[in-house]
């Protein structure tokens, strides 16, 4: 397929023109329930310490970025320089990242929680000039952008192009050191005119923002609304992990459409109830990515919302402006029992090709290389020419153009939409996050007890996917510690799940590791186990038992050090909603993530929830009532 017909922009160029002709219309509003649970206080305007405010018209929005933009020219951003974004999602964030495309800067996302080791890992490879950060999270040596600047009525005056960088996402590296894609605002810009183009938003419509922002994904929620004169939900900080907060936060929000990765978008189907479909009357269009799509899931949407709306399944990369394709699905996509919905065809900007191992094209239907080609791809890895060199090759068919492997294998299908088939290399994708399993063994082998490690991907059930660990110890260390210790490292999805030590990992005759040698991974309690003593303590151990699949849970295991992870986090705290008939914040288990610490936080709620009954609902608690004493 060739490309559609593009036009290059600035990616906050049509914002800019949206706060000139309605500057009194809303850009942005709080969503979330964050308000009222543990998880804070309410979002402030400015992310962090700034005034409270909960939503920002157009006007303001502008006067506010113009003014923050020029605080930034002062600290030496202009074309092409980066500054480093360290905030929880807020009215304030998004006027932080307009504010820095207006002073002609590139934003590089760094997650809030990310280790110190890692903050200060990218801030060094990105040569960030500045940096938006709550002081909360300390100093890290690099001059802090401020919150808050006078508002002004013009942005500075800088010469930004459409081939200057609008942002750099750093994503997992083989070596162990994270790369840096150059994502542009011509890139950017055909992808959300495209989304325009294919989705209509209407002017006052919001999308849901609830994508991390080191998640690529988040720059849709963001831009594409603001572009067409649509309205930013912000869901509140941490409340992306809870598929219940998910569901509120599109209701309040008014949300016309929602996007997912497919192992979030499998634990919002599992919380969404009928009542909630009706609900969300307002959504139109859910859109999957991140990872392949199951027909299972397929299923169960339509289950749940029949043809009232879309599900979408796109595919791409960072290094392609997020995504290079879509494919609406269709009921037929839902009867398969295995494998991975169509990809689709190309969207505007990009087109995709099938290449052999010598890069060449193969005819349809012949397995091979996935390759995106196009405006919409990235410049490069930022200061990494070898990395860029492997991956940005010359097109194969067009002189002086290029092609960016993306190391997927699939196939044309006859009607030109392309399906995936498996990964030519090591890369994984855990809850949507791309990792190179050689990054997880470089940092395990730092660990001075490591003598040898060797890191895989299992899956207890479909769509579960778990990183376990295999160690070679030259002197003692235990799991748990060899945890903690990568936790200090590496983003948290890509601290393994399980801990294996062995003697020696299981070698071919011709020294390779022989994968298929390692034994099945089985997180266990840790050791000194102690027995559930209360009654609430004792449910909770049966709950963490169930959905972990583990023999027995002890009264002080940690549901992280035992084989948890974020999504199982959310089945647990469904599943004690409904065994308890107390609302628990998703937070609470990561806050208190031992069986007793969290079974004291749940008898707390279920105090307080009591106190505040009248006599006849504290006399039908003994009459029957749900709530487990």
């Amino acid at each position: 397929m060739t490309d559609t017909t593009w036009t290059p922009g600035l990616v906050h160029r049509p914002v800019e023109e949206q706060a000139a002709r309605a500057p009194g219309t809303v850009a942005v509003t709080m969503a979330g329930t964050t308000a009222g649970t543990t998880a804070g206080p309410p979002a402030t305007a400015a992310g962090t310490g700034g005034p409270p405010g909960l939503e920002l018209t157009y006007g303001e929005l502008e006067r506010r970025a113009n003014g923050l933009a020029t605080a930034l020219r002062e600290l030496g951003v202009g074309p092409d320089r980066r500054v480093a974004v360290m905030l929880d999602r807020s009215p304030g964030l998004v006027v932080a990242l307009l504010a820095v495309l207006k002073a002609g800067g590139a934003y590089v996302p760094i997650d809030v929680e990310a280790p110190r080791a890692r903050v200060e890992q990218i801030l060094e490879r990105s040569q960030a000039v500045a940096m938006f950060s709550a002081p909360r999270l300390g100093d890290f040596g690099v001059p802090r952008a401020p919150l808050e600047a006078a508002p002004a009525d013009r942005p500075p005056e800088v010469d930004v192009r459409p081939g200057h960088l609008c942002a750099v996402y750093y994503t997992s590296g083989t070596t162990g050191e994270p790369k840096g894609v150059a994502c542009t605002h011509e890139g950017w810009s055909i992808r959300m005119a495209w989304m325009q183009r294919s989705h209509g938003l209407r002017a006052g419509e919001a999308v849901l923002h609830k994508t991390t922002l080191t998640f690529d994904d988040s720059a849709v929620e963001v831009f594409w609304p603001l572009s067409a004169g649509g309205r930013v939900a912000l869901l509140g900080p941490g409340e992306h992990r809870d598929p219940r907060a998910i569901i509120e936060g599109a209701v309040a929000g008014g949300a016309v459409h929602l996007q997912f990765v497919p192992s979030m978008l499998e634990q919002f189907l599992d919380t969404l109830t009928p009542a909630d479909v009706a609900r969300l009357a307002s959504v139109r269009t859910v859109l999957s990515s991140g990872e392949a799509l199951r027909p299972e899931l397929v299923r169960r949407f339509r289950d749940a919302f029949g043809h009232a709306v879309l599900l979408e399944n796109t595919w791409g990369a960072t290094e392609a402006s997020i995504d290079s394709t879509r494919h609406v699905c269709v009921e037929e996509d839902g009867l398969a029992e295995r494998g991975a919905v169509c990809l689709g065809r190309p969207i505007d900007g990009n087109s995709v090709h099938v290449l052999d191992g010598d890069l060449t094209p193969v005819p349809r239907g012949e397995p091979g290389q996935l390759a995106i080609a196009g405006p919409s791809l990235a410049r490069c890895y930022l200061g990494d020419p070898r990395r860029t060199a492997a991956a940005f090759v010359p097109h194969p068919t067009r002189p002086g153009q290029r092609v960016y492997l993306t190391g997927d294998r699939g196939v044309e299908l006859p009607d030109g939409s392309f399906s995936y088939l498996d990964r030519l290399d090591r890369q994984v994708k855990i809850r949507g996050m791309r990792l190179e399993l050689e990054e997880v063994e470089t940092a395990l082998r730092r660990h001075e007890a490591v003598a040898d490690a060797a890191v895989t991907v299992w899956e207890p059930e479909p769509g579960d996917r778990r990183l376990a660990a295999y160690v070679v110890l030259g002197q003692e260390a235990t799991p748990d510690g060899l945890r903690a210790f990568l936790g200090g490292l590496l983003p948290a999805y890509a601290v393994p799940n399980a801990v294996v030590t062995l003697d020696a990992l299981p070698r071919l005759p011709n020294g390779k590791l022989d994968r298929r040698g390692l034994p099945e991974p089985l997180p266990g309690p840790s050791a000194g186990y102690t027995a559930p003593g209360s009654v609430t303590e004792r449910v909770v151990a049966d709950i963490w038992q169930d959905v972990l699949g583990l023999p027995r849970v002890g009264a002080h295991d940690d549901f992280f050090a035992v084989g948890g992870h974020s999504l199982l986090a959310t089945r647990v705290v469904n599943r004690m909603r409904h065994a308890f008939d107390t609302h628990i914040p998703l937070s609470l288990l990561f806050e208190h993530p031992t069986v007793a610490a969290l079974a004291e936080q749940v008898e707390r709620l279920v105090a307080m929830e009591i106190a505040a009954m009248d006599d006849d609902e504290v006399l039908s608690l003994g009459e029957g009532g749900s709530h487990v004493r």
